[in-house]
């Protein structure tokens, strides 16, 4: 552990103040400066004794490797980001505006709480199937009048349907099934939440490649398989679990919760061109070096004379040194596809839907009722719909191309 974490904490600050847009400039400086804190002692400490953090626990040589090693990760990104590198400036603006670090669980930690009434949520989440249904039971292993099959009724429907022998779970006791409700409920979301990613997995597949989850995000909870190998409900414990990997997979893993009102009016107006982009900061040119001797200029240009003659000409830029990204020139028209592309187009605009109509029609023709009190999520990257109508897309392309190629 070679590195000197004030240096390296001054390093990052003075990255942060090179960044393109005065948000992420203030979001990145406060982030390093948390995160520095969150380690500082909270009362001196002697000489002898292991470094702590502000909430006692102990600093390890790993875990301060492991922090620095973290920071100095984190400074190479900053510095490519400030060299115009397009996948490190869009991980800078995510962070910035929620979509991934810190900052995407503040703003969806709203989200999550459980809602009051959770009947919708047990209708649509009950593993186990519902009361009112008779061949699903209210219970693993339990029976649509709550009792168990006995090994006798098992062994009778063996002769008469020459099945194997299929195992049943024994009845769960009222302590433990009130157990595993409790633990079913901790993972149930809010209609809220369902709607947000109900929105989400039908507007996933128009994300950026780059910066797509890499699983499609389920909005309801189903466990599969619904049965074991042998044909009978899953067990209460292994239902809990599949329920827990799926709420941190896509609920807490991958869901994109929406900006504040005025925090996105300001970014599409940003995106869009209503706004003007601040100033780009620039670096301070570097001092110019010192005038070298005639003497030492001769010394260096045969050396590198030399060089030619015993390895030959180096070769210029090649596409090979890029092909994982290359420095661009920050302006405002490709800031502007940056943010459309990585932010604005992951990042919903949410209202509440209050039509007055009591039914709504739907392609198939099929009405079903409408509640007035749903959210409506609105996906706009800010530029797809003012490119559209520049170019005045009002026919198919492929009429418009016939219509050139064989108009009379």
């Amino acid at each position: 552990m070679t590195t000197n974490p004030i240096h390296l904490y001054r390093s990052l600050l003075r990255e942060a103040t090179y960044l393109p847009l005065p948000q992420c400039r203030t979001f990145i400086k406060s982030h390093i400066t948390t995160s520095f804190r969150r380690y500082l002692p909270k009362y001196s400490q002697n000489n002898h004794e292991e470094p702590k953090s502000r909430s006692g626990n102990s600093l390890t040589f790993d875990r301060r490797t492991k922090l620095l090693h973290r920071g100095r990760k984190f400074l190479s990104s900053l510095r490519r980001a400030n060299e115009g590198y397009t996948a490190h400036v869009e991980k800078v603006m995510r962070m910035t505006y929620g979509r991934i670090g810190p900052r995407r669980y503040a703003l969806l930690e709203p989200w999550l709480s459980i809602p009051v009434s959770r009947d919708d949520a047990q209708v649509s989440d009950q593993p186990f199937g519902s009361k009112s249904d008779p061949n699903n039971g209210t219970g693993a292993g339990i029976g649509p009048e709550g009792k168990t099959p006995s090994r006798q009724q098992t062994n009778q429907g063996k002769k008469s349907d020459n099945k194997p022998e299929s195992t049943t779970l024994p009845v769960l006791s009222p302590r433990r099934e009130a157990y595993f409700s409790s633990q079913l409920a901790k993972y149930d979301i809010s209609p809220n939440m369902r709607a947000l990613l109900v929105s989400q997995a039908a507007e996933q597949s128009k994300f950026d490649r780059s910066n797509r989850p890499s699983n499609k995000v389920k909005p309801s909870f189903k466990p599969s398989p619904p049965t074991t190998i042998w044909g009978t409900p899953l067990p209460p414990s292994r239902v809990k679990n599949l329920k827990r990997e799926w709420y941190r997979a896509n609920v807490v893993g991958a869901a994109l919760p929406p900006l504040p009102g005025e925090e996105y009016k300001t970014l599409h107006d940003l995106v869009s061109g209503k706004t003007p982009f601040p100033a780009i900061p620039q670096r301070r040119l570097r001092r110019p070096r010192a005038q070298r001797s005639e003497e030492l200029q001769n010394a260096e240009e045969a050396d590198r004379q030399a060089e030619v003659i015993l390895e030959g000409p180096k070769p210029g830029i090649r596409f090979k040194d890029y092909t994982d990204g290359r420095p661009h020139k920050m302006t405002p028209r490709l800031l502007r596809h940056l943010l459309s592309r990585s932010v604005l187009k992951q990042t919903p605009f949410v209202k509440l839907n209050t039509t007055p109509t009591a039914t709504t029609s739907e392609p198939h023709g099929k009405n079903r009722p409408q509640n007035n009190n749903l959210l409506a999520f609105h996906w706009d990257d800010a530029l797809t719909r003012e490119r559209y109508e520049t170019s005045k897309l009002t026919s198919p392309i492929t009429q418009r191309q016939s219509d050139l190629l064989f108009a009379s």
